[in-house]
């Protein structure tokens, strides 16, 4: 919804105005591969997040989403894309403002495994914790249904693809 993007870009700037001493100090920075490292502190890439599930890369926001691969101890990994919350969730787990959405070529109806579903919740308690910090990074991003619509090829591929945009 572009009205939420603009309010939440607008809050950003009007809070990085009014802070600006403090922002320049305080700034959040990325990470290895210029993804949005602090977002999900204090964990750090490589770091267990729970249940055997590590996180081991982030992505700047490309095609409306900030994505992120995960890695089990087994050699499982999942992409979970992380888009604007606009309405009811539609993911396994939820912000205030982000959804967490695993790219695993479903329709969002077939039961999780459980130890992915936890691992993606306990992403977005960090999340929660964190998104606050820098609403200009999170202005980059579309909720899922618009992503859907916006850009129907990487949607398609993305279940196939732990990076976005890579073939």
């Amino acid at each position: 919804m572009k009205d939420r993007r603009e309010f939440l870009r607008l809050a950003a700037f009007s809070a990085a105005a009014a802070s600006f001493p403090l922002a320049a100090t305080a700034a959040p920075i990325d990470g290895p591969g210029g993804g949005p490292w602090w977002l999900f502190a204090p964990a750090r890439p490589g770091q267990e997040i729970g249940l055997g599930w590590a996180l081991a890369r982030v992505f700047p926001a490309q095609d409306g989403a900030i994505t992120v691969n995960l890695l089990h101890v087994d050699g499982r990994t999942a992409r979970v894309d992380l888009s604007l919350r606009d309405g009811p969730a539609r993911g396994p787990a939820y912000t205030d403002l982000v959804d967490f959405i695993v790219m695993d070529g479903g329709d969002g109806r077939a039961p999780m495994v459980e130890d992915l579903g936890r691992a993606v919740r306990r992403l977005a308690a960090l999340v929660a914790d964190n998104e606050g910090q820098a609403l200009d990074v999170l202005a980059r991003m579309d909720p899922h249904a618009e992503r859907v619509q916006a850009f129907p090829d990487a949607m398609a591929l993305a279940s196939r693809r732990l990076a976005p945009g890579a073939a």
